[in-house]
């Protein structure tokens, strides 16, 4: 039986629903890189309206589907598109994401259509509860399973759960009692008045209240088990032959402010380029290193137009030689960023669309915008300056000023700065420290690793710990490293990312050489700045090269001799990294990123798993309605015998078994019996008078229609 449309507890119901389903969404912003989750909750706030009103699902599906075309739209496509033109990438988008799920590659799927999915899944959560509380009575499953998804948080992520298990406990016990008095009601056929009501629902509510205070007041017993989660941390770093847990997926991010941790490779192209000579590919810097990762001194520093300032950054002086080049670069289509990547020493970008070229003075991240509206460019042209550096030069310069690329954290072990110290305890001038500390960290007692690294925790220094403890890490490890290492002896130091070559692919026209650059290929580097010369690219990075020369007397006679080599890595390890660290940005969702992907693909499974077996265990009740609308209109000669034999199965399903060799005479008196009536009886004669008296269907089936559609009905209650 349904709520009666006019039953002013339903709407309490509903809104206490959508309040335990936000408690699955809020947590999402502080633990995983998902942003915006009010989107989230507006939309299941309006399935949940739209079911309360009895709204027929013809209208209730167009005005979902725009709600989600809508968001999908804003946060993805809105800056890069215009008017419809949108709709022909996203539907391209579900073309090549629904080949990834049919090839099982679910880590790849492109952030819009994991959004999409993620509001699918909000909305049969939604039709799934409404199941429960309108047909069912009953949300006991739905708050047990709320109440195991939040401790779980509370327990192995940073996210404190202490006041979201009492909302959840308060409302998740106030619907079990509110739910029990309305089944009870029914079963009685009680009819109740308002007072009554009200005097249930009182101590109800003061009971829960009661409880819960005196939980909260009640002393706890410290934990008698250890904290697992340093355990399944160290499990999951020591799982051999690629069965890795908790690692994440090489690529470019937003995010530096915790580094540290495993990830796996991602062939995944990024872009390709045609140029005549390696060099890095930048995308941004930053300065400030908290102790943990890298953060920007000023992040709301307004971009300048790069015509305004004629491309002059002051990356290299003008006494410095440098070669000119072009380079023609092509973004791969799924690529999710706008930023343009783009050479050290740039000096021009070009392209056929009209647009102006936007730099952050803090962090050197580039954008093409058109109307004020950040544009992905596809394809465009790059002219820069390859320097070549004269290490004579650079060994005059013994100190350089440059306060805000000397800051270091007041949390920095006293050990790092010693440990600079000594590295260049007998060097004099700034190149040859900068040298030794770069020759240090190439030394044997440092390991280039990507799956066993570690995280720094609580007040740990992530620097520290890979200088003392650890010595294995990637590129992220190594320069961050350098850096404060530099910093500590009062050399100015930046860390730059973006992407090293790439592969080589093929020599085209001329001396261009066509290079492929993956995710795979997201490095991160060190550039140091010299008085007078600028700033100078080094790579401390096992089994990495720099890729700018370093000459004497200006001869291309490169200083890194045999026994200044790195320890070479193994072959994956040589395909670069960087972790892929996507934060959540005003305008960015990365719902089933890695971090956020796996949990939600898990809990995913599970609910599905949940509403297929509802589904199963309640297929008499939609069975009976697929049936009735299947024959009920019907008026050939086949109609009679194949309702009928229908009927037979789904009397099956209903527990009364027909037995072996059983006439339908004497089958129809047990149907009978149990439903306390004779209409199988009367059904089954007309049946048999059309069957072998050949007596016409049409007539009989409009004489026997009503009294099968009852009893199709019977056996769905």
């Amino acid at each position: 039986m349904r709520f009666k449309e006019q039953n002013p507890s339903a709407f309490i119901y509903y809104f206490f629903a959508f309040l335990l389903l936000s408690e699955w969404l809020s947590p999402l912003q502080k633990f995983t890189d998902t942003a915006n989750t009010y989107i989230f909750m507006l939309f299941i706030g309006v399935s949940f309206l739209l079911t309360f009103l009895r709204i027929k699902w013809f209208v209730v599906f167009p005005i979902n589907i725009s709600i989600i075309l809508y968001f999908l739209y804003d946060i993805y496509y809105k800056d890069h598109y215009n008017g419809s033109s949108w709709i022909g990438q996203f539907l391209e988008e579900i073309v090549h994401n629904t080949d990834l799920i049919r090839h099982t590659m679910l880590n790849d799927m492109t952030s819009p259509f994991r959004t999409m999915l993620f509001f699918i899944l909000l909305w049969l959560l939604v039709y799934l509860i409404h199941y429960w509380i309108v047909y069912q009575r009953k949300i006991l499953f739905f708050f047990l399973i709320t109440i195991i998804y939040i401790t779980v948080l509370d327990t192995f992520t940073p996210y404190d759960a202490t006041f979201a298990i009492i909302r959840i406990v308060l409302i998740g016990f106030f619907m079990i009692g509110l739910l029990s008095f309305d089944r009870l009601k029914e079963m009685e056929r009680l009819k109740v008045g308002r007072f009554v009501s009200f005097r249930w629902i009182l101590p109800l509510f003061f009971f829960i209240a009661i409880s819960i205070v005196v939980g909260l007041l009640a002393p706890k017993s410290a934990p008698q088990w250890p904290d697992p989660v340093p355990y399944f941390k160290a499990y999951g770093q020591n799982i051999e032959n690629n069965n890795i847990s908790g690692v994440k997926k090489i690529g470019y991010g937003t995010n530096d402010e915790k580094l540290g941790g495993a990830f796996v490779a991602d062939n995944t192209e990024v872009f390709s380029h045609m140029s005549e000579d390696r060099h890095y590919w930048r995308v941004e810097t930053k300065d400030v290193y908290t102790g943990k990762g890298w953060e920007v001194s000023d992040s709301d520093a307004d971009e300048i137009n790069l015509a305004d300032i004629n491309y002059n950054m002051g990356w290299i002086e003008d006494g410095v030689k440098k070669e000119k080049f072009s380079s023609t670069v092509k973004i791969n289509k799924s690529y999710s960023h706008s930023h343009i990547i783009y050479p050290f020493q740039l000096k021009n970008i070009s392209t056929n669309s009209s647009v102006s070229y936007y730099i952050n003075p803090t962090t050197e991240l580039i954008t093409a915008k058109s109307d004020g509206r950040e544009q992905q460019l596809s394809e465009y042209l790059v002219d820069y300056e390859i320097p070549r550096y004269d290490v004579k030069e650079l060994e005059k310069v013994t100190q350089s000023e440059n306060e805000r690329y000397t800051q270091l954290p007041d949390s920095l072990p006293d050990r790092v700065k010693k440990l600079a110290e000594s590295v260049t305890a007998d060097k004099h001038d700034q190149f040859s420290k900068v040298r030794a500390i770069e020759n240090f960290l190439g030394s044997s007692e440092f390991k280039y690793e990507t799956k066993d690294v570690a995280v720094p925790k609580g007040n740990e220094d992530y620097v520290d710990q890979f200088l003392f403890e650890t010595m294995q890490g990637y590129c992220d490890n190594f320069s961050t490293s350098m850096i404060v290492l530099l910093r500590s002896v009062d050399i100015p130091a930046r860390w730059v990312k973006g992407y090293t070559e790439g592969e080589f692919q093929q020599i085209s026209e001329g001396n261009l050489k066509q290079y492929k650059v993956t995710n795979n290929n997201a490095h991160s580097w060190v550039e140091v700045y010299f008085d007078g010369i600028g700033w100078v690219t080094f790579e401390p990075t096992k089994g990495f090269s720099n890729p700018y020369d370093f000459t004497y007397n200006s001869e291309r006679t490169n200083v890194t001799g045999e026994e200044e080599k790195k320890e070479e890595p193994s072959k994956q390890e040589q395909s670069q990294e960087n972790k892929e660290k996507d934060s959540s940005e005003n305008k960015s969702l990365q719902l089933f990123s890695i971090r956020f992907g796996n949990l939600i693909l898990y809990i995913s499974i599970i609910l599905i798993g949940v509403f297929v077996l509802i589904c199963y265990k309640k297929r008499r009740i939609w069975l009976s309605k697929i049936i009735i609308s299947k024959y009920k209109k019907r008026r050939d000669d086949e109609v009679f015998f194949k309702a009928y034999n229908a009927l037979l199965k789904q009397l099956e399903r209903s527990g009364l078994k027909r037995n072996k060799g059983q006439t339908l005479r004497e089958y129809a008196i047990i149907v009978d019996h149990y439903f306390n009536n004779d209409d199988m009886t009367k059904l089954t004669a007309n049946y048999e008078r059309t069957l072998y008296h050949h007596a016409s269907v049409k007539d009989t089936w409009d004489e026997s229609a009503e009294i099968w559609k009852n009893l199709i009905k019977r056996t769905a209650s």
